[in-house]
């Protein structure tokens, strides 16, 4: 692909990805705060109350199969501390660990077993228990499926594995998309992990100290980026011998923060350097500004400094830089601030929207609103608009 300077025409098309919540952001002050953003949906926890809002035509939302509801919705099920969200499904966990999932459930990402609904896809449109019975300390959530991370410290994921994203080889079950697991599995590999994340095809996660691993399809392990991802379960280390403090990954691209900088890596790492939009290592950030924190959505990413204040960069097609002007032939190279002048405690990342909580514990969305995911109508919005009712 060819880099272009910022503000000026793509020389090729930007494709719309899903980037997916996950594990590694730091959470706010108040541990009664979460949130999630999906590919077209958002939810929160406020007061251990679960709202969400957005596209809900697989039950995402949590509220029955519903196209779209603009604002936001009470969540009826058990009380949740934490929520990831993926494509079109939603998982949570309760102050015991125990994991709940809804919405779409076609390849097994609910981790339920059975197939529950139909939406008119199987489905469920509440809260339902992953099966099992065991009890997670973080979770991660790709596009169509999940992974976990046991109190005990074991891996396990559930849903579609046809890039080798669950992390074995083990996952032969058969879905509508491939195969997979209806049911958590373990990942095959005897580390131990601190935190999870999952994007499109490929999820990583760091060791205690910091190291990346990353199974699935643009690992970042120089081996050669095919057109067609490949099935890919082995997990393998990240190249390079960064020590993470925190990770994130996009639709085809991760980015993660170290102690002194952040770095991109995979394809299209927009805002990774002087390099091409490719690379298979990990490569610095440019601009020079200290992220305690990266999200990384469909083909864009954010990142938060110890102020608060959130730059984004790459394609700004729906307002998801979170600043003027806005359009398909529109790109940041570096990180831009997102107007407005909020200050955030942590963001999430959604195909082409984000929402962050603030220090004044309001949700403010920017990004693509069609679907009704930034939570006040359905529009676009290049500037942080608060969620109401939140």
């Amino acid at each position: 692909m060819l880099r272009a300077p910022a503000h000026s025409t793509l020389a090729t098309l930007i494709v719309l990805l899903t980037a997916c919540s996950d594990s590694t952001a730091p959470t706010p002050a108040d541990g009664s705060l979460a949130l999630a953003v999906g590919g077209q949906h958002a939810c929160a926890v406020t007061e251990s109350v679960t709202r969400c809002w957005g596209k809900g035509t697989d039950g995402q939302l949590g509220i029955g199969a519903t196209p779209v509801d603009t604002t936001p919705v009470i969540v009826a099920g058990p009380s949740l501390i934490s929520l990831v969200a993926g494509t079109a499904h939603t998982c949570g966990l309760d102050s015991e660990g125990n994991a709940y999932c809804w919405g779409s459930n076609r390849d097994g990402q609910l981790g339920t077993l059975d197939q529950i609904e139909v939406c008119p896809l199987p489905c469920a449109t509440t809260p339902r228990p992953v099966a099992g019975g065991l009890r997670f300390r973080v979770l991660a959530a790709g596009n169509e499926y999940t992974c976990g991370i046991t109190q005990e410290g074991s891996t396990y994921c559930w849903g579609l594995n046809d890039i080798g994203q669950l992390g074995t080889t083990a996952a032969n079950e058969t879905c509508l998309r491939g195969p997979c697991a209806r049911v958590p599995i373990q990942v095959q590999t005897e580390r131990t992990f601190r935190a999870l994340t999952a994007g499109i095809y490929h999820t990583c996660a760091l060791e205690p100290a910091g190291a990346a691993f990353c199974w699935g399809f643009q690992l970042g392990t120089r081996e050669k980026v095919h057109i067609h991802p490949e099935f890919s379960p082995e997990v393998k280390a990240m190249p390079g011998g960064l020590a993470f403090q925190q990770i994130s990954a996009g639709g085809w691209h991760t980015c993660g923060t170290t102690n002194t900088a952040s770095y991109c890596w995979g394809i299209d790492a927009i805002g990774a350097g002087p390099t091409p939009l490719e690379s298979d290592l990990p490569v610095a950030v440019s601009g020079g500004r200290r992220f305690k924190a990266v999200y990384s959505g469909g083909s864009t990413s954010c990142g938060l400094e110890e102020s608060g204040a959130a730059y984004c960069w790459g394609p700004n097609s729906d307002g998801e830089i979170g600043t003027e002007p806005v359009g398909s032939t529109v790109r940041y190279d570096l990180p831009t601030p997102v107007s407005g002048g909020l200050r955030f405690t942590m963001l999430a990342a959604g195909q082409s929207s984000y929402c962050g909580i603030t220090t004044s514990e309001t949700i403010a969305c920017w990004g693509q609103g069609t679907s009704g995911q930034l939570g006040s109508g359905h529009v676009d919005s290049s500037r942080p608009v608060q969620v109401p009712g939140i």
